[in-house]
């Protein structure tokens, strides 16, 4: 079998997201010459088509139903192909670089060869499709198939009529139907709604491309682009909000046929100013914009008069039939029947109330069903647009749930901006540092009750699932309530002012000697105040403020009771020096920070979590060796640093995860320009007693002591051991990319050369290992011989020497008992000098 046989054979048969990531990277210029390839071959199929279709038009002949579907799906895909090298070209153009050090955008390379491939493929099916047909038209034209309901949506009266009166809309031509308006009141299912049209108008072929932004209250141009230019899935190079405008604009025009839906839209906002084209331009581009809105006003003035459509609450009926099927209660008499009636009536027709209030109610007695009903009698909604009513039915939720803790993770996701996508383990790390989770002993345990308690906000309808299972996302409707609830507490006090535009310390404010939790992240602050009191604060939230280039130096002096610290993100070149006053400091991020001295910290001796990723520090101070209490260090992407001293590591005794990818990678190695001084040794690792998470860099395989006199105990790792930068650098974007294994191995060496300690901690327990530029590699199963890997599921063998046979089962001294038993993925590429991957066909997995 020759190997590219076997490549093939092993990629259809084991190949995983997870690795295929690294071929993506590492075929671009194949992966793009194969698609242009595919594009320019389907490109003559669907020209052959559409001149067939013509001269069946001019016959007046009909054209069969499969043939207009087939050429809706084809034309989709040549806009796409012609978007992506279009793509290429740019990003070709905005990377070429005459510096012989300046790698390329591995992002981009990774985000244009996935894409290439993924629609490579389907291109491919497309045309193979055309085959099924020969003639294109019949005499007659036959009924259209009626359309069947996509997804989970559920579709009651009121939003079936408002849906029918949006696509009725949008699949007009005529040219005042160009915006498209919804509202209604907030927890009515606009988004949802407006979602479900997007899916249909895309798969019924109306649109080349639907993408959607959240502008909410607080207009941020900046994340508005960001989001359209995702969903063309362009790059934008211009730093000037008009210059990303232009660009998304000649994008809209050049691509045609783009509904641009624009969710949650409070005031009239100037469209040309985002990016999108307006007028006989839009027209021109044949593109539509919806919107969707609480207010009425903002239909008129964002000129959809004539075309805005009222998603009304649901009637009582609709409204029972969702209540009874999301609470899944067996009600056992009328009269508990007739509460949960009540109860339902309510919440007066509005969805996230109904959802909200059976999910909170669901498992409860009949009693606590009476009660409900009684408290929600009690709120009075005087205003016609039930917002007071709605805020009670998720004030009803939060009360009704079980876990103090749940409570409190339930109000720290209001400290993120609306419609932030609020990270899991950020959460977990914050947490810790509140004291929130009870009963948690390491940094492991407090993210299994994070995941827990996010998963019970889920069930109860106050969060819901991101694309990606590491974030959450709150709706904003519940991010109001839940700054009520925390903006009037006795014990728990919060200021959530994140994303809202703020260009300075909102210092009319007097409530900051009572407040406990301040967040002003994601805003234009520019200026802080000198000394402000706030006895009371345990957690203050400063990052992304990209104008704040100065912290005062006395700004800490009365923050003695702060517990958590995110400055992530300031231009900050240097750390003020009331900072060392934090005394109860438990968690700080400085993510992205400029500050190059940060030798200060090692007063903070309560510090448990600091994160440095990717910033500006060049060296380990010693002073950091104080911080006996430190549980976790992530210093990923650290690209300046280049010596960590010894005998610092080696006295954070507490460590339980350390972060070092893209860092510092020369342990034990004599410092750069002098004779004597060395960098700290891996032994100083490898001695920390509670150290379980280990991801780190190491230059070579001569790093490793030989023999050591503790046996490390890292349940989770990422290892590199590799000379090149480049692979370095490129295991470093494959993590950021998408590593589910948590116990990888990234190698250029062989398991002969690795000491026994090191095989017995790392190779026995990996899941996965990547062999990458190994030249010494000969035989596969002498690998998993010498490396005990018992438990390796993925391997990954590429540019790599090799004798002609990668796996020879009938040489000498090869076991007759089963090997690589828990494999489940095999990858090999450019193993040139292999000519068989295995020298009999008994295979033995």
């Amino acid at each position: 079998m020759d190997i590219a046989s076997f490549s093939r054979d092993a990629l259809e048969c084991f190949c995983c997201p997870v690795l295929q990531e690294i071929d993506y990277l590492l075929h671009y210029t194949k992966n793009i010459n194969e698609f242009k390839d595919q594009a320019q071959r389907l490109n003559a199929v669907v020209s052959d088509v559409k001149y067939a279709v013509e001269q069946a038009e001019r016959n007046r002949e009909g054209i069969k139903n499969e043939v207009q579907v087939w050429l809706q799906r084809a034309n989709k895909k040549v806009t796409e192909a012609q978007n992506l090298l279009d793509n290429e070209v740019q990003a070709n153009r905005n990377h070429r670089c005459a510096c012989a050090c300046c790698s390329p955008d591995w992002l981009s390379r990774h985000r244009l060869s996935k894409q290439a491939v993924s629609i490579g493929k389907e291109m491919g099916v497309v045309c193979e499709e055309k085959k099924s047909f020969e003639i294109v038209s019949l005499p007659a034209i036959p009924e259209p198939t009626a359309p069947v309901p996509a997804g989970h949506f559920v579709s009651f009266e009121s939003t079936k009529n408002a849906m029918e009166d949006i696509l009725k809309a949008l699949k007009d031509d005529n040219n005042n139907t160009n915006i498209v308006g919804v509202h209604g009141m907030g927890g009515v299912g606009k988004t949802t709604m407006v979602k479900q049209v997007a899916e249909k108008v895309m798969t019924e072929g109306h649109f080349h491309r639907v993408v959607m932004a959240t502008v909410s209250q607080t207009v941020n141009l900046k994340k508005i682009q960001s989001s359209i230019a995702d969903g063309l899935e362009l790059l934008l190079k211009k730093k000037s909000d008009e210059g990303r405008a232009k660009e998304l604009r000649e994008k809209i025009m050049a691509d045609e046929r783009i509904l641009v839906i624009l969710d949650d839209v409070w005031e009239w906002i100037d469209l040309s100013s985002i990016g999108i084209p307006i007028g006989s331009d839009l027209e021109a581009c044949k593109s539509k914009i919806l919107l969707t809105t609480r207010r009425e006003h903002v239909c008129n003035s964002m000129g959809c008069k004539e075309n805005r459509i009222h998603l009304n609450i649901l009637s009582p009926e609709d409204s029972w039939d969702l209540f009874i099927k999301t609470a899944g209660t067996v009600f056992d008499s009328t009269e508990f029947e007739a509460v949960a009636r009540e109860v339902a009536g309510e919440c007066q027709g509005l969805p996230l109330a109904l959802v909200t209030v059976a999910r909170a109610l669901g498992d409860k007695d009949e009693e606590e069903w009476k009660k409900a009903a009684r408290r929600l009698k009690r709120s009075v909604s005087p205003n016609p647009d039930h917002q007071e009513k709605v805020t009670e039915c998720i004030k009803l939720s939060y009360d009704f749930l079980k876990d103090r803790e749940a409570k409190a993770c339930f109000l720290m996701c209001c400290l993120f901006p609306e419609d932030h996508n609020i990270s899991k383990e950020v959460l977990a790390r914050y947490g810790m540092g509140l004291r929130l989770f009870h009963h948690v002993d390491t940094l492991d345990e407090a993210r299994g009750d994070a995941d827990t308690f996010t998963k019970n906000l889920i069930d109860s309808g106050l969060l819901f699932k991101c694309d990606e299972d590491a974030f959450v996302k709150m709706h904003d409707v519940v991010r109001d309530t839940a700054k009520l609830i925390s903006s009037s507490g006795n014990e728990e006090l919060f200021m959530a002012q994140a994303g809202s535009a703020l260009e300075e310390w909102p210092r009319r404010d007097t409530r900051f000697e009572s407040y406990t939790a301040v967040s002003v992240m994601f805003n234009d602050i520019k200026r802080l105040p000198d000394e402000p009191v706030c006895p009371k604060l345990r957690a203050l939230l400063l990052q992304e403020n990209k104008n704040l280039r100065e912290i005062p130096s006395g700004f800490f002096n009365r923050m003695t009771t702060l517990k958590v610290l995110d400055i992530s993100g300031l231009p900050v070149l240097s750390l003020p020096p009331s900072i060392r006053l934090l005394e109860n400091l438990c968690t700080l991020y400085m993510d992205r920070c400029k500050s190059k001295d940060i030798s200060i910290l090692g007063g903070l001796k309560k510090l448990e979590i600091l994160s440095l990723n990717r910033s500006f520090i060049n060296t380990f101070p010693e002073e950091l060796a104080e911080l006996t209490e430190l549980r976790m260090l992530d210093m990923r992407s650290c690209a300046y640093i280049q010596t960590i001293s010894p005998n610092i590591i080696s006295r954070l005794h507490g460590l339980e995860e350390l972060y070092l990818q893209g860092s510092f990678c020369q342990w034990g190695n004599r410092v750069g320009g002098t004779n004597e001084e060395r960098n700290a040794s891996l032994e100083e690792l490898i001695n920390l007693p509670q150290l379980t998470v280990l991801k780190i860099d190491i230059e070579g395989v001569n790093c490793l002591p030989r023999n050591v006199n503790f046996s490390p105990k890292w349940e989770k790792f990422d290892i590199c051991i590799n000379g090149s930068f480049f692979n370095r650098l490129l295991n470093v974007n494959l993590s950021i990319l998408k590593r589910v294994r948590t116990r990888t191995l990234f190698i250029d060496t062989t398991m002969s050369t690795l000491p026994d300690w090191f095989i017995k901690a790392v190779a026995e327990k990996a899941e996965m290992i990547i062999y990458s530029w190994c030249w010494n590699l000969k035989n596969i199963l002498v690998e998993y011989d010498k490396g005990r890997l018992f438990g390796l599921k993925c391997l990954y063998v590429q540019q790599s020497n090799s004798e002609q046979c990668l796996i020879p089962l009938a040489a000498e001294g090869i076991p007759n008992t089963p090997v690589f038993e828990k494999l489940q993925e095999l990858h090999i590429h450019n193993m040139e000098s292999v000519k068989e991957c295995w020298s009999t066909t008994a295979w033995i997995l």
